[in-house]
This record gives structure tokens, C-alpha cells and sequence, in this order.
């Protein structure tokens, strides 16, 4: 059993094998005049356009617009703050109203630092993901957030590492927590979803003996705080070529399955 597949490896296992045109990152390289970091490039070469991120905290458009492929956190407030036409909305119009009026009158040497904004809280769009551009020369660098609220702009680290945020990321699509998207992108891949039935509650559930039984530790799994606020978790059984996922929530553990169509099912006795 596989615990922490580097989420390139996950992808290709999952069946993305094939490197998508990567014109238009080389575009937005180019244009925004910036380094973009290895783990970075390599990963967004097959990920992009990618069906099972439609609905995940990682932008993955094939365009460089705001509303999900990436852009610099800088111009995005420029644009934004250009388009105004008049005063602060009551509501706000756009997420970044909360912020802008401190912005309005500073000069733009004491603008807050750039990053590059790589995705967003899907579920709520309130928080967003980037990398400092400073630290975009590097192969694997730290990701921090910022919420909208914050009209000091502060960022707060979100991960040590790229590499730990995009696994994260792809975990908690397979977990299917939120969405199901991963059922449906998956299901033509040719790989069908199953979860763990609790028949006497008839609920969807397990515990740690049925993920011993499928042999899974407990211990072994690494779980990630989602930000729906439970944690979610995967590991790989490279024998049977399963993806085991599943969500932690206050000690309930529930368990799921992607299996290969043609092998045979992974829990017969839903």
C-alpha cells in the first residue's frame, strides 16, 4: 500500500498520461515576465483543462483569466481597482471590494506583495491560494492564503511545499468531499466509485477493522485538513490498482473506493 504518491505520479496513475498543449502556460510565462517553479510547470503540463479539478481550490483554465487560471495577485487589484466606477457597492460587487478602498489612495511602492494567485476556496471563493513571487525561483516552493476579509492583505502560510498543497488539493477531490466530481471525470477514465456500507445502520461508514481488512493502517494514512474542516485522506494499493479515499469527520470514518470497471467489486456486500 502506497501512502504519499507525489500527486504527478497519482495523476498519471489515474489514467492523465498525456501532457495537454502547454502554449498557453509558456504565454503566461512570457507575458507576466516571471519564473514558474518546476513542480509547478510539470504538474499543471497534464493537469490543465482536467475535468476532475472543475471543481477543486486549484485553477486549471487554459486561459489566463481570473476566474480560474492564474494571475498575479498585483494586477488582478490593478484591473480591479481601474474598473471601479464609482463607489464601494452596498453589497459589494466583487470579492476584492472588501479591500480596495485602503488601496485607493497608497502609491504603488507600498502596494501589498505580489504573488501568484494559483487557485481559490472553491466552496465559499472567500480564500485564495499564491506564491510569493519572490519565491517563484524556486522548484518547490511554499504556498500561502489570503481571505478576502483581510483588508491588510496579510498572507498566511498554507504549505510548506508546492508539491504538499497540489497533493492535498487532488486528495480532497477523491475524497469526494464537497463535490463528486472525481465520480463523474473518473467514470470515463473507466474507473467506478464504491463506498464502504455500514448495512446494520445503513449508512455509508467503516472503521478501522474494515481498513485493516482492506490493508490499510490507520496510523500509516496521511490526513489532510480539508477546508470544509475535516480531514481527508488516500493511499494506493498498487496489487489490485485501487484508490482507496475517504473523509475523517469527528471520529466517523468513511471509506471509498476507485476501482478498475473490469476488476471485481471491492465491497460485494452493499
Amino acid at each position: 500500500m502506497k501512502y504519499n504518491l507525489p500527486p504527478l505520479e497519482m495523476l498519471k496513475r489515474l489514467g492523465y498520461t498525456q501532457p495537454v498543449e502547454g502554449e498557453w502556460l509558456k504565454k503566461f510565462r512570457r507575458g507576466a515576465q516571471i519564473p514558474l517553479p518546476r513542480v509547478y510547470w510539470d504538474f499543471m503540463e497534464y493537469a490543465a483543462g482536467c475535468p476532475l479539478f472543475a471543481t477543486s481550490d486549484l485553477w486549471v483554465e487554459k486561459k489566463p483569466s481570473f476566474a480560474r487560471g492564474p494571475r498575479m495577485f498585483r494586477d488582478v487589484l490593478q484591473e480591479t481597482l481601474e474598473d471601479r466606477t464609482g463607489p464601494l457597492g452596498d453589497p459589494p460587487q466583487s470579492f476584492i471590494d472588501f479591500a480596495l478602498d485602503k488601496l485607493s489612495w497608497r502609491p504603488l511602492e507600498r502596494w501589498p506583495e505580489d504573488y501568484l494567485l494559483i487557485g481559490s476556496d472553491y466552496v465559499r471563493n472567500m480564500a485564495f491560494f499564491g506564491i510569493r513571487k519572490e519565491d517563484l525561483f524556486q522548484d518547490d516552493p511554499p504556498v500561502y492564503w489570503w481571505h478576502v476579509w483581510d483588508s491588510d492583505f496579510l498572507w498566511k502560510p498554507e504549505c510548506r511545499k508546492l508539491s504538499s498543497f497540489l497533493q492535498r488539493v487532488l486528495v480532497d477531490v477523491l475524497s469526494c468531499n464537497d463535490y463528486d466530481t472525481a465520480k463523474d471525470a473518473l467514470e470515463e477514465k473507466g474507473w467506478r466509485y464504491e463506498e464502504s456500507f455500514d448495512a446494520e445502520r445503513a449508512v455509508p461508514t467503516t472503521s478501522r477493522a474494515v481498513l485493516r481488512k482492506q490493508g490499510i493502517s490507520f496510523l500509516r494514512l496521511k490526513k489532510y485538513n480539508s477546508l470544509s474542516r475535516v480531514k481527508v485522506y488516500c493511499c494506493y494499493d498498487e496489487k489490485k490498482n485501487v484508490f482507496y479515499s475517504g473523509i475523517i469527520d469527528e471520529g466517523e470514518i468513511l471509506l471509498a473506493a476507485f476501482n478498475r470497471d473490469e476488476a471485481g467489486r471491492i465491497f460485494p456486500n452493499k
